[in-house]
């Protein structure tokens, strides 16, 4: 067997307790939280299997949870072993109903202990709150901020900044331009089906209830432990496996949710601790605007290989968001009626607030018959009288919207134009309802000011302005995003169509971008009307069409970024922007465009072509002037989104890494000499294959001086789950990436530009990369290692996304498969390949250059952020590797004619595991992964063993599906090689689950 878990010294540790010495080197508040509730959750989770599960199987689970327990974590020993085969032997005794019972067992425990685990870290963002005093903050022995890797809440952040005398006008220059978008996607698709969310939403609810027992009675106590476990048996009875594919808008739903339940909430309380941060530092800097930080949505409106995406389903999410957000606001304004019950004979009210309510006396003769008698000396509540009516109007209005579709002209708007005929869209005329989020935010500002001259103050007044500046009526600005290909194609057809001496597609890259540039500025229409076009083209041209129509009905703040997936050349974005002004979004005279055009640099060779070709497009006269008619300042502004998954599958984790930090840096520069402000987009996965890791040090990790801040970063998947379930998760994290965007804007370092560093860096990349490649990409036998060793075909089975797995249906290489079950396979499978590999070999091949080197690497780690990343999230995947489990789906799901080369495969895959290893631990100085960190240690730890079962489960089961799969398909039951009957949908059913449990393990899937 192969040491490969934390170390050959890792201490054997069961699920209720550590050993004294890593409780020791544990930080020991969160070593007491995890001991007192893991006992709880096992105490639960055993009683509920005994409750619903005949006691001889419930016994041979729970066996089995305690054999996991005994496995040790490093060099194995005999008891290990026999640990290890106890628990193979238990489960080839499982009929399949017992193998279903036990993955879902397991699946069930890793999602209480994944509850348990965010309520402490939530309890432990709320104690950071409280426990730090300002002469502990400037403490001399704390870390410089430029190499702090703790995050940092507002009040220690300013604190230090004070300290250091970082001057007030430097702060609030930087305040004023502060712009953090986080963007929600449906991917990787989130495993855990709605259902379970509400049900696991209810126990953590429970579960916290009953932690607080110093604040209830023994009865009360008691009470709340049934009702726990009357939850969980309950959610033990509901199907886990989604029960048909969702839809788009089902994915709309799901995202949406978080916003309704945790953040319309929580974006107040952001911007109130900023606020009293900076009152206690800097107590004359004007604090961020309540838009500093704002949300994005890929749902409903990504159509990157999604067919499902059509231009009726954008429409219909931007409808229900609104809806979302009318809703919130009448009741909060309904509350805010019943709150302001002052009268005007105890109170002054402002003159304009007077004014106002004449006004809408007129618009609205009906409320004032209605009302005015009952609030005849209450302004307040009869003000906010009519402003619930106009929420009602335009509730109304919504749904008849969404009900008539995108083609339907608005009744006060001006037709839709045709292409090319109209330009941008024109000011709305008056109407009872509000058209405009400002006039609503108008009306809550007079009520504000009027009770502010009088020397009121309303708390839930100022939360609503602040949502309402945060949310407006859209809730989140959907961006679009397509493929580069189909915008290319599309004008090919249309060149074909007008029979131009050069087709499209046959022009040269020279050509195309003349061509694109003169028809750009030219008010002729380009795009005949009434003509039969392919259903490619016909959606390429109805997506701008309804993004026109979106901004004409929402105002441009709901969809004014369209994003080009796989963007290589000048032509890409050019292509974009013609079809805009087809649409109407550009007014080539004027020279003004209404959206905004994102490349996405995704592989290794298009992040080192992007400088060039942003070059090219910032020379342009125009093209700079379209960029700066879409900053709020006039200054030229483009965003540039840097794509980490398939640069990562193309080029390895160190490679990938380092070309998006240099690209960044390079595309800075660009951008500070031509004069635009750059905005990064940051396309991370939950995972580190795709860029995934700790939000506050990836951001550290940025290159010096190409935030300013400004930044913009997808949340994917099940990420959401982690961060934004519990309000003061969502807090902490909302306020720790504020803090980093913060830190690393005003703390400059100029250790990026060490040239010795540099040039080391790029050694290792390209060493990294030339290993990486020589086993993904050269290796004639790793596709077929990969779909034999790893669920990656079952993967597609799950009913979990409305997106394919794969970019052209029916292909089956490499280059189809989409990055994110790419990496859920390796992860799934224990091995996690994609976010380590190639690392130990490219430091190796520099050690024996020069030995000398590691002193070097140890100097790195400490002082530049970004090495240190880079080496922690290695540091931390490679605690999560089980290669004795990896060998298992080697050996028992290779095909015996490949299983030569298989063993091959795996023999480099083990030798670089070792070799990385050792070295990130020499780097580190760590005698064991994760010392650094105690309660992550634990925590990996914990889950190590306890999924082994779930590992092995999974093998036998796909072991039985496949062999079953390759038997003609007279039926739908097969006998299997044990002599049992089992049908294909249930042992299909049962591997779907161990996914389910494994990804819970994990706390990942793609």
């Amino acid at each position: 067997m192969i040491m490969n878990r934390t170390s050959a010294s890792s201490p054997s540790m069961g699920l209720t307790l550590a050993t004294e010495a890593t409780a020791v080197a544990a930080e020991p508040r969160v070593m007491r939280l995890l001991g007192e509730r893991l006992e709880l959750v096992e105490d639960l989770w055993q009683t509920v299997l005994r409750s619903e599960c005949p006691p001889p199987q419930a016994e041979r689970l729970l066996r089995m949870k305690d054999l996991s327990s005994s496995i040790e974590g490093g060099a194995p020993d005999q008891a290990s072993e026999q640990a290890t085969a106890e628990i193979v032997q238990l489960i080839r005794d499982m009929d399949l109903a017992e193998a279903i019972a036990a993955a879902r067992a397991f699946s069930l425990y890793f999602q209480l202990v994944n509850i348990l685990e965010q309520h402490i870290e939530e309890d432990s963002y709320l104690a950071s709150l409280r426990a730090h005093h300002p002469e502990e903050l400037n403490d001399p022995f704390v870390p410089p901020l430029a190499s702090q890797t703790e995050p940092a809440t507002f009040r220690e952040l300013f604190t230090r900044l004070r300290a250091l005398g970082v001057p007030p006008a430097q702060i609030e220059q930087l305040l004023l331009e502060l712009d953090i978008r986080l963007v929600f996607t449906a991917h990787p698709t989130e495993i855990v089906r709605h259902t379970v969310r509400h049900k696991q939403r209810r126990v953590a609810a429970l579960i916290q209830q009953l932690q607080q027992s110093q604040l209830i009675n023994s009865d009360d106590r008691l009470n709340l432990r049934q009702q726990l476990e009357e939850e969980i048996r309950l959610w033990w009875r509901t199907d886990e496996l989604h029960q048909f594919k969702p839809s788009v808008l089902d994915e709309v739903d799901y995202a949406l949710h978080y916003f309704q339940q945790v953040l319309f909430g929580a974006m107040p309380q952001l911007r109130l601790r900023i606020r009293n941060a900076l009152a206690l530092s800097y107590p004359d800097v004007t604090p961020p605007s309540d838009a500093f930080c704002t949300f994005g949505s890929w749902v409903g409106s990504d159509r990157d290989g999604n067919p499902s995406v059509t231009p009726d389903i954008t429409w219909r999410t931007a409808c229900y968001q609104r809806q979302l957000m009318l809703e919130r606001y009448v009741a909060a304004v309904g509350d805010l009626r019943d709150q302001l019950s002052i009268s005007m004979q105890w109170s002054q009210v402002s003159a304009p607030l007077l004014e106002s309510l004449e006004m809408d006396r007129l618009r609205f003769p009906e409320i004032y018959e209605e009302r005015a008698a009952r609030y005849r000396l209450e302004p307040y509540r009869l003000k906010l009288s009519y402003v619930l009516e106009r929420l009602r109007l335009t509730h109304q209005r919504n749904q008849q919207l969404a009900s008539a579709g995108w083609e339907a002209p608005g009744e006060t708007r001006p037709p839709l134009p045709e292409f090319g005929q109209g330009a941008l869209a024109a000011a709305p005329a008056p109407e009872l309802h509000y058209a405009t989020v400002t006039e609503f935010r108008t009306d809550l500002e007079l009520i504000n000011d009027s009770l502010q001259g009088t020397g009121l103050s309303c708390e839930p007044l100022a939360n609503l302005i602040a949502q309402v500046h945060t949310f407006a009526f859209c809730l989140a600005s959907l961006d679009i995003r397509q493929e580069s290909t189909r915008h290319s194609d599309a004008l090919d057809e249309l060149s074909r169509y007008l029979q131009l001496p050069v087709p499209y597609a046959e022009m040269t890259e020279e050509q195309k971008v003349a061509w694109l540039l003169t028809e750009l500025q030219t008010r002729r229409p380009l795009i005949p009307a009434s003509v039969q076009w392919s259903p490619a083209t016909a959606e390429s041209f109805d997506v701008l069409r309804v993004v026109h129509r979106l901004q004409q009905e929402f105002g441009s703040r709901i969809c004014r970024t369209y994003v080009i997936s796989m963007s290589h050349t000048v032509s890409d974005l050019l292509e974009v922007l013609l079809l805009a002004k087809e649409a109407g979004l550009v007014d080539p005279m004027a020279q003004r465009s209404s959206l905004l055009v994102v490349p996405l640099f995704e592989t290794v060779e298009d992040l080192k072509a992007a400088p060039a070709v942003m070059e090219q497009l910032f020379s342009d006269p125009f093209y700079r002037q379209l960029i700066a008619s879409t900053s709020p300042t006039g200054k030229p502004l483009q965003e540039l989104m840097l794509g980490y998954s398939d640069s990562n599958k193309d080029s390895g984790f160190l490679s990938s890494n380092w070309e998006i930090h240099q690209a960044q840096i390079a595309l800075q520069q660009l951008a500070t000499r031509h004069g635009v402000a750059l905005r990064i987009f940051h396309g991370r996965g939950g995972s580190v294959g795709r860029g995934g890791g700790p939000a506050y040090q990836a951001i550290l990790a940025q290159p010096s001086g190409t935030l300013n801040g400004r930044i913009k970063i997808t949340e994917q998947g099940e990420v959401l789950a982690s961060k934004y379930s519990l309000p003061e998760l969502a807090l902490y994290n909302l306020e720790t990436v504020s803090t980093a965007v913060i830190q690393n804007s005003l703390i400059t370092s100029h250790v990026d530009d060490t040239p010795s560093w540099n040039a080391l860096m790029a050694r290792l990349a390209a060493s990294s990369r030339s290993h990486y490649r020589a086993l993904v990409h050269d290796n004639p036998d790793l596709v077929a290692f990969f779909q034999q060793v790893t669920p990656i075909e079952e993967i597609s089975k799950l009913q979990i996304s409305s997106r394919p797995a794969r970019r052209k249906s029916g292909a089956k290489d490499l280059s189809s498969l989409r990055a994110i079950p790419w990496v859920f396979g390796w992860t799934q499978s224990r091995f996690l390949l994609p976010s380590w590999f190639g690392v130990g070999a490219a430091l190796q091949q520099e050690l024996d250059a020069d030995p000398g080197q590691l002193e070097l690497f140890q100097q790195l780690y400490q002082r530049w952020p970004f090495f240190r990343m880079l080496i922690s999230k290695v540091e931390m995947t490679l605690s999560k590797v089980d290669l004795d489990l990896a060998h298992h789906y080697v050996t028992s799901l290779g095909r015996p004619e490949l299983r030569e080369a298989f063993e091959q495969i795996f023999a480099v895959i083990a030798k670089e595991f070792v070799l990385t290893r050792d070295l990130v631990l020499a780097i580190t100085g760590h005698q064991r992964l994760l010392d650094g960190d105690p309660a992550l240690q634990l925590s990996v730890e914990l889950r190590n063993r306890t999924i082994i079962p779930l590992g092995f489960l999974q093998v036998a089961l796909l072991r039985r599906l496949r062999d079953q799969n390759r038997q003609p398909p007279m039926s739908e039951s097969a006998a299997s090689d044990d002599g049992r009957t089992y049908s294909r949908s249930e042992l299909l059913r049962g591997a779907l689950l161990t996914i389910n449990g494994i990804a819970a393990g994990m706390r990942n899937t793609g």
